[in-house]
């Protein structure tokens, strides 16, 4: 489970339900407080780690956009010197790193996205864990109060809030598991679409150089 899925687990937990069955309820609310530290802990440091990946990514973008531009003057000296061959290759370069930069961008967007839902979550899950942690004495006598039958077992309203944040992280998890599904295709099917892009790739180059001959003669 990765550690959204864990904070929302934390934060969907039913508080008065857990505290009913508590058969010990000192060390019991003891672990519960030590598990959300350490999902507060390993949320922070996977926030750090996605800002840091998302400037990787933004340099990376930033040093392919050279190699972009470095490619066309390429195939321009190429055009100039009437290495058609070369001129394709050099835009067929360029549009390999095009690619790449595009990835990369979605790469970095879906850093900076996943790392707001963690922050977000987190924020939930560090004002639930300082609340309990207020609160550490009326929930230790309200399950010892539960397990005798007496009637100072009263609802913990004060969580309620916490399962509407829940309901918006177990969403954030179902769109990325959809995003990671692929359609099954034949093996026929996928060899087909293959040889359709490389035809597409070939035909993409041709028009490419004839559109770059077009703009250096000035037509």
């Amino acid at each position: 489970m990765g550690i959204l899925g864990r904070i929302s687990t934390i934060i969907k937990s039913n508080l008065n339900g857990a505290i009913d069955s508590m058969q010990d309820p000192g060390k019991e609310i003891d672990q519960m407080l030590r598990d959300m530290e350490d999902a507060a802990r390993q949320a922070r440091t996977e926030v750090g780690q996605s800002m840091a990946e998302e400037k990787r990514l933004a340099r990376r973008v930033a040093d392919l956009e050279g190699e972009i531009a470095d490619w066309q003057k390429r195939a321009e000296t190429a055009v100039r010197a009437g290495e058609d061959d070369l001129a394709k290759e050099a835009l067929k370069r360029k549009g390999e790193k095009e690619a790449e930069r595009a990835e990369s961008q979605k790469a970095a967007q879906e850093q900076s996205v996943y790392a707001g839902q963690l922050a977000t979550a987190l924020k939930t899950l560090e004002g639930r864990l300082k609340d309990v942690k207020l609160r550490q004495g009326t929930l230790r006598a309200k399950a010892r109060a539960t397990r005798q039958g007496s009637p100072l077992s009263g609802k913990t309203s004060a969580f309620d809030d916490f399962d509407r944040m829940a309901g918006r992280i177990e969403a954030v998890e179902a769109e990325a598991s959809l995003d990671g599904e692929t359609g099954g295709r034949t093996p026929e099917s996928a060899a087909a679409e293959r040889r359709l892009n490389e035809l597409a790739d070939k035909s993409s180059m041709d028009d490419a150089l004839a559109e770059l001959k077009r703009k250096l003669s000035g037509g």
